[in-house]
């Protein structure tokens, strides 16, 4: 359960290596980092190129990190929905439904 994302980039004083890393911190507060190289990409703006590739990957990760409560959430959600009879595509604008009345014979 991810209470925030902090995004940092070690630039090339290290080594002439450039990573980024996030850190997930839960509401449990244990804090998980991740870690992505950025690539060494030669030419005129490759060091943003590299930051950009790095971003994609460091993304990517996260997400597949985060999935898992992603899909706790909506199963919360899917619950909730069914107890209250919720029509997702109903809004507040529309007439309420039409009663239909049962003849009895």
């Amino acid at each position: 359960q991810a209470g925030g994302v902090n995004v940092t980039g070690a630039g090339p004083g290290c080594g002439g290596a450039m990573e980024l890393v996030a850190e997930l911190r839960g509401r449990d507060g244990q804090t998980r980092s991740v870690r992505v190289p950025c690539p060494a990409v030669e030419g005129e703006g490759g060091q943003l190129r590299g930051v950009r590739q790095g971003l994609a990957e460091l993304q990517q990760r996260v997400v597949e990190l985060l999935a898992p409560l992603d899909d706790d959430h909506d199963d919360d959600e899917d619950e909730s929905e069914d107890e209250n009879n919720i029509d997702p595509n109903a809004s507040a604008d529309d007439p309420p439904p039409k009663k239909t009345k049962v003849q009895q014979p």
